[in-house]
């Protein structure tokens, strides 16, 4: 998926619906099986973990700074997990 698409996603993700940012959280949900898609930064220290999880993903093409900055963020945000999309369509993509 295209950073500049990824992004439009995001920013209506985070306004309408509802997310998680951290590993931490994102365990918490897929084990809670809240989770509907995790997003995780390429440099995301957790990234083999997560590849190994039962729930949509997309890796994101860049770094945890900038996927922060994506999420609007003033720091790094190695995973974002989606409990509800609100008004994107990005669940639909990625299926």
């Amino acid at each position: 998926m295209e950073k500049d698409v990824l992004a439009k996603e995001l920013k209506k993700i985070i306004s309408s619906g509802k997310v998680y940012f951290g590993v931490k959280q994102a365990k918490k949900a897929v084990k809670k099986n809240e989770a509907k898609l995790v997003i995780y930064a390429n440099n995301c220290p957790e990234k083999r973990e997560i590849e190994k999880w039962d729930v949509p993903k997309i890796e994101f093409p860049g770094d945890g700074i900038e996927l922060g900055a994506y999420c609007g963020k003033p720091f790094g945000v190695s995973v974002v997990t989606v409990i509800d999309e609100g008004e994107s369509s990005i669940l639909k993509m990625v299926k």
